[in-house]
């Protein structure tokens, strides 16, 4: 069940004319919003983080609608108007995902993933090639992790009271915003669902992308990484420099973190947008 405040967020949306679609897949109905967009750049894509929705990355959603012929987002499996699959992780999403995107895309599109999104992505890219012109990976996970370092994702993500909710609000952003204390309220309740909670304890190798898939990428591809990243490790930037193709280019971009089209919506547009264009010629 959506919570309020993924439903405000859609509903700003909607005001602004943006559509919901909700398509059945083998994992269980995924909604997306969409909207034509006012230019003739390619259609994309935005696939959200772990406990996000499409809706909160309304402000980067209406940014890429002048540039493009239509814009796409999902609410992933178990999160937003996505149902929850009665057992979820990794390739179930996947899974769900993917058989949306089949449903949703009638010609080749740009895919923009964050976070957990940016692995999901990568993986359509992977299983789907045809159909994605560019992929823009936003401070991307799914590179492999030490035992260690996956026992820190756990506990960072495991989150119960709101005072650990306003701490990683805190990792997660390098600006504090005065909406912190209702941000930590409603990441609170998100982290508190049993399917999310299900999907991070089962968080583990067969969910990493392997080197195979990181090098088969032979479209366009953007990887943007916060300089202040708090959340993922660095290891995770140092495992797609070392294996994506030649011809993908990496910025570290200063001044952001791990969710970049936050603390500076605009210059990620700006930079999105002149990966679109690359893609488009």
């Amino acid at each position: 069940m959506a919570m309020l405040s993924e439903r405000l967020a859609r509903l700003s949306l909607r005001v602004l004319g943006w559509q919901s679609r909700t398509v059945a897949t083998t994992t269980g109905s995924v909604h997306w919003i969409e909207t034509p967009g006012r230019g003739e750049l390619p259609t994309t894509v935005l696939l959200h983080g772990f406990n996000s929705s499409a809706g909160y990355n309304g402000p980067l959603l209406q940014a890429l609608r002048p540039h493009v012929r239509r814009v796409i987002a999902p609410d992933l499996p178990a999160h937003g108007f996505s149902t929850a699959p009665a057992h979820l992780d990794g390739n179930v999403i996947y899974e769900g995902i993917r058989d949306a995107l089949d449903r949703a895309l009638d010609a080749p599109a740009v895919l923009v993933g964050n976070s957990m999104g940016a692995a999901l992505a990568l993986r359509y890219a992977v299983d789907r090639p045809a159909m994605v012109r560019g992929l823009a990976l936003v401070a991307p996970g799914g590179a492999p992790l030490t035992a260690h370092e996956l026992a820190t994702l756990q506990r960072t993500f495991s989150i119960r009271t709101h005072a650990e909710a306003e701490a990683f609000i805190d990792r997660l952003l390098v600006r504090r915003t005065a909406l912190r204390p209702i941000a930590a309220a409603s990441l609170r309740r998100g982290f508190a669902r049993p399917a999310l909670r299900q999907l991070l304890a089962g968080l583990g190798p067969a969910n990493y992308l392997t080197v195979d898939e990181v090098r088969a990428l032979a479209m366009p591809v953007l990887l943007l990484w916060g300089a202040e990243e708090r959340v993922l490790p660095s290891t995770g930037l140092a495992f797609f420099r070392e294996h994506l193709p030649a011809h993908a280019r990496i910025e570290v971009v200063d001044g952001v973190g791990h969710s970049p089209q936050v603390d500076d919506c605009d210059g990620t547009a700006r930079r999105l947008v002149a990966f679109l264009r690359e893609t488009a010629g």
